[in-house]
């Protein structure tokens, strides 16, 4: 039952991420990727460490920046590129294959191997992204779709650091997603500063679309996210993130009047259904390093 609750607060992050790109589409139109990428995290990441007074010493100084600059600042600053670049929810469908990185990321690091749900979730995410990705008939722009490669990519990494190295004893999770959210906003400014300065003009719907998101798609989701990482671990976490482009979807069908077709809807009940098949019980395979005293998980 813990698991089930735990699972269920996991998925709200990435529904409330698939809500960024309509967000952007509609509040912030403004084209300016590194400007909304840096007001997403800079000032929520400001507000939660003033007010956990909890800073990160020793190696946690270096690891707090490079999960930050992972998870955060060069993620969402690849996101709105994306986002800016591609039409609807396209953005978030190609970064739904985070879950290969995740396999091989933490084959790597965290000597787990795959199981056979693990491929078999793997498969139906796959053929379930080419159906909702089939007969689109907008222009699809190859930096956008680059962008949104990598930036799965470069968050998959951190998310299986996240787990190799957990978090200081003693520091709650909050805290330590505000030393991520700060530091890896930070390394913005030289970019925002150098291509694309002064700050634009913003209309209130700008400002009001910047605060959601910063808010809510940041500050929440990115708690709830770590959280998930460690009760839940990275591979059941990894294959959530299918709900994000299903949210991107149907949020683009619902408010921005983008066409659905039966292939697409096809798609959608079989990502749906890798979710489930992802999260089953099953018996874990081990590498031989498994007795190295690294964490292990399971990849169902």
């Amino acid at each position: 039952m813990k698991d089930f609750k735990d699972t269920l607060l996991t998925m709200l992050t990435p529904i409330l991420w698939g809500s960024t790109y309509m967000i952007t589409a509609v509040w912030i139109p403004i084209d300016r990727p590194i400007f909304v990428a840096l007001m997403r995290g800079l000032p929520i990441g400001l507000i939660l460490l003033l007010c956990y007074r909890t800073f990160p010493k020793g190696i946690w100084l270096f690891r707090s920046i490079l999960l930050g600059s992972l998870n955060i600042g060069i993620f969402f600053l690849l996101l709105f590129i994306a986002a800016y670049r591609l039409p609807g929810g396209i953005a978030s469908i190609i970064g739904s294959v985070q879950p290969v990185f995740i396999i091989l990321l933490s084959w790597l690091i965290l000597k787990e191997k795959p199981t056979t749900k693990s491929y078999l979730a793997i498969g139906m995410i796959m053929v379930g992204v080419f159906l909702l990705f089939f007969k689109q008939q907008a222009a699809i722009d190859p930096i956008g779709v680059l962008a949104a490669l990598t930036g799965s990519a470069l968050m998959s990494l951190g998310v299986v650091l996240t787990k190799h190295w957990g978090k200081p004893e003693g520091v709650s999770q909050m805290a330590f997603t505000s030393w991520q959210l700060f530091f890896g906003s930070l390394i913005l400014i030289p970019a925002f500063l150098l291509f694309e300065g002064p700050v634009p003009p913003l209309s209130g719907a700008n400002i009001l679309g910047i605060a959601f998101i910063a808010i809510f798609n940041t500050g929440l989701a990115y708690f709830l996210w770590f959280r998930g990482i460690e009760k839940i671990g990275p591979a059941k976490a990894s294959f959530l993130n299918p709900l994000n482009p299903l949210t991107a979807f149907f949020l683009g069908y619902l408010m921005l009047g983008q066409t659905i077709n039966f292939l697409q809807v096809l798609g959608v009940i079989i990502i749906i259904s890798s979710v489930f098949v992802s999260q089953s019980k099953g018996k874990v395979k081990r590498s031989a390093a498994a007795g190295s005293g690294q964490p292990q998980n399971s990849f169902q």
